[in-house]
């Protein structure tokens, strides 16, 4: 073998070399390439889908808000109303127990002239749900008539007789 083909076949094997690298390097290239276009791909698929999803969801609360409100409001209404109604009963109810303590009151002291303990239980009972009520208004009045009430004797005055009447 003389020089020339050795240098051509060293050259041969060089342009394979060459050959087949710029084939590697253009497969790698390629391989990337593709892989960065396919992720981009579902990257960009998987912004649709969540945009998709999102745009859904928003839609899908809208319905639900607007279902909401539709059943909410009247009940809402009423519940209002109840509570408004509720007051009125209590501030009702609160002058009907003012009203029983002062006739109950009235009586004791100025009719019986005693209260027996369960009158005084009573009259308890009635000044104790009127404070929890927030009876306060004519509190002095209260306060007044309970300190009558309580300090009433328990038993029904006796009339004394006169030693002399006996005699």
């Amino acid at each position: 073998m003389d020089v020339i083909e050795i240098v051509k076949l060293i050259l041969s094997i060089g342009a394979f070399v060459v050959s087949i690298l710029t084939l590697c390097g253009f497969g790698v290239f390629m391989s990337l390439h593709t892989t960065k276009r396919f992720k981009d791909k579902e990257k960009k698929k998987e912004e649709e889908e969540a945009a998709k999803v999102a745009a859904n969801n928003a839609a899908l609360m809208t319905l639900i808000n607007a279902a909401l409100d539709a059943k909410i409001t009247p009940i809402a209404t009423d519940v209002s109303q109840i509570k408004g109604n509720l007051a009125q009963n209590t501030e009702g109810t609160v002058t009907l127990l003012r009203n029983d303590m002062k006739k109950a009151r009235d009586y004791y002291k100025d009719e019986k002239h005693y209260a027996s303990t369960n009158d005084k239980a009573s009259w308890m009972e009635l000044y104790n749900t009127y404070s929890k009520l927030g009876g306060n208004h004519f509190q002095e009045y209260v306060d007044g008539w309970k300190q009558d009430v309580m300090e009433l004797p328990t038993e029904k005055p006796r009339q004394r007789r006169r030693l002399d009447e006996n005699r």
